[in-house]
This record gives structure tokens, C-alpha cells and sequence, in this order.
């Protein structure tokens, strides 16, 4: 690549980022709630989904959960403004403004979030309590919001992606790679002002030809990925445990490491739950479990 296109594309994404941070720094209230009950009131701190259906499964099944969200700063300069206001700007499917991702195997408001700071980097996150994670105590819990997702795998599925994470969990390797935003940045850029509508949607997008999904045995390989940010760590566990994941990816050249945090929700099963803000967090997974008591399992604090 030539030094005039490389400098033109940094250009190119300094003037977006930079010119989205006043964009950014709106109040969350904007979130489209409709991915949950269509003409929901915008004023509402807790909704909950209705006719919530998964894809049957053959024998034993459980749920992997998922929590997205639209964090509001408490400081509106905080430099991840700008990947929130970048992240919303390059978006090509309607889908809800959310800028980061976490996973958990319980309903319980402690979801493991891969973030920059302390030892170990993919660390739990409670939306009740954020002074306890390095990145939500930057976070007004009254005003960020959060989406929770489910999705519906066979009980080996969810057992080999629980201990998949919890390895992750324990090690000090790991690292959320700030620099790859950069990267997933460019292509988002260019996904959505330089490619034709026929390739900008998920699961029609075509994906740089040096990007590649790693299949890998964590338990016996010496050497494993360890450099991600949040939603390309979901993608890279969800193809390596979850088969209607990986077959989807495959048949789609659907490439992990490109993954944004607004592609989880559009992964084909991943079912939104309900929604409120971080404050609200406990009461909507209560009353979600009162109107699914098929979830109470899951609910264990």
C-alpha cells in the first residue's frame, strides 16, 4: 500500500472518530429498544421480551447468556467515546447503539467482560457494583444501559464454552489488544462508505483476505490467540465450541477477528431478553425470570 492511501485512510478515520465524540457524548435514553417489544416507551428502565423463541435442539440443552451495552461516561472525553461513537456511525444493520460485550453462564449480574486494566483482563462485571471493574467505574450505571441476550446450545456445547472461558479467566495472558480497534475501525469505514449494499450487511460482508478463524485445543496447545478486544474474544469462543456458530461462520466467511459488538446480536439464534439500565440490572433479570420461570435455574443470587 502506497504512503498516500495509508495516510488518506488515517485521515480518514481520525476525522470520524474525532467528529463523532460530540455524537457520542448524548444521552443513552436514544437506544432502540424495539429489537425487544416494538413501540416499547423510550422512558422505560426495565422491558422484557415477549414470545421469546430458540431453534429446537436434539437432547439436552442449556443457554449461554450474553450482555451488550451502551455505557454513558461519566467524563463525556473519556477516550472510549470514541470507539462508541465510531462503533454507531459505521453500523450497517438496525440494530441498537452498543459498544462493548460480556458472557456469562448464569443470569447473576457478574458477566466476564474483556477490558484494559489489572492482571487479568477478562474480568467479572457487575453493572450493580461498578466500582469493583476498572472499565465500568468510568461508567454512570443510572444512565448506561444493557441488553441481554441468550442463546441455546446442547449441554456439552455450554459446558466446553464454560470451561473455555474460565481458562481464559485465569490467565494473565490475555490481553485486550487496543490496537486492533484500529483495525476493525478501517474495515468498518470502509464496509459501510466504500462497499456495495449487496456485501454490507452480516453474513454477506466481505472479509480481508489475511483474516483467518483459528480452531485451537486450549488444554493442549502450547500456544494460543491471546490478543483480542471484547466482541472478537466472543466470536473466537463462540467458533471454537459452539457448532451452529462455527458452521455459520464457515458457510459465511464470517471472520472473527472483525467481529463488532453490534454482530453478536445478529448471530442466528442469539435471542434478545430484556433490557434496563445498570442500575436496574437485578430487578429485570427478576422479573424476566418471573415471566420465563424456565430461567429461574439460572438466577442463582
Amino acid at each position: 500500500m502506497s504512503k498516500y492511501i495509508r495516510s488518506n485512510r488515517l485521515l480518514l478515520l481520525f476525522v470520524v472518530l474525532i467528529g463523532l465524540t460530540l455524537q457520542s457524548c448524548k444521552t443513552t435514553r436514544s437506544l432502540a429498544k424495539e429489537s425487544l417489544e416494538p413501540g416499547a416507551p423510550t422512558e422505560a428502565h426495565v422491558i422484557v421480551a415477549h414470545d421469546v423463541v430458540f431453534p429446537e435442539i436434539e437432547g439436552q440443552y442449556k443457554y449461554i447468556f450474553f450482555r451488550l451495552y451502551n455505557p454513558s461516561y461519566k467524563n463525556p472525553l473519556y477516550i472510549a467515546n470514541l470507539l462508541k461513537g465510531g462503533l454507531s456511525i459505521t453500523k450497517t444493520d438496525e440494530v441498537p447503539d452498543l459498544s462493548h460485550a460480556s458472557i456469562n453462564f448464569t443470569l447473576d449480574d457478574n458477566f466476564y467482560g474483556l477490558t484494559l486494566g489489572g492482571e487479568h483482563q477478562l474480568a467479572e462485571e457487575e453493572c450493580t457494583v461498578p466500582q469493583n471493574n476498572k472499565y465500568m467505574k468510568n461508567c454512570d450505571p443510572e444512565n448506561s444501559e444493557q441488553i441481554t441476550y441468550a442463546l441455546k446450545v446442547t449441554e456439552e456445547e455450554y459446558e466446553q464454552t464454560k470451561a473455555f472461558v474460565e481458562h481464559y479467566a485465569q490467565s494473565t495472558d490475555l490481553k485486550y489488544a487496543s490496537h486492533l480497534n484500529f483495525k476493525i475501525a478501517i474495515f468498518s469505514i470502509k464496509k459501510k462508505f466504500f462497499t456495495p449494499r449487496e456485501h454490507k450487511q452480516f453474513g454477506s460482508i466481505n472479509y480481508p483476505d489475511d483474516s483467518e478463524n483459528k480452531k485451537v485445543d486450549i488444554k493442549n496447545s502450547k500456544k494460543v490467540p491471546n490478543d483480542f478486544v471484547c466482541s472478537t474474544f466472543l466470536g473466537y469462543v463462540l467458533y471454537n465450541n459452539v457448532e451452529s456458530v462455527s458452521n455459520f461462520f464457515d458457510e459465511n466467511n464470517i471472520k472473527y477477528e472483525y467481529i463488532s459488538v453490534t454482530d453478536i446480536a445478529l448471530i442466528p439464534g442469539i435471542t434478545p431478553l430484556f433490557y434496563s439500565n445498570w442500575s436496574n440490572y437485578e430487578e429485570a433479570a427478576r422479573k424476566f425470570v418471573d415471566e420465563y420461570p424456565e430461567f429461574a435455574e439460572y438466577l442463582t443470587q
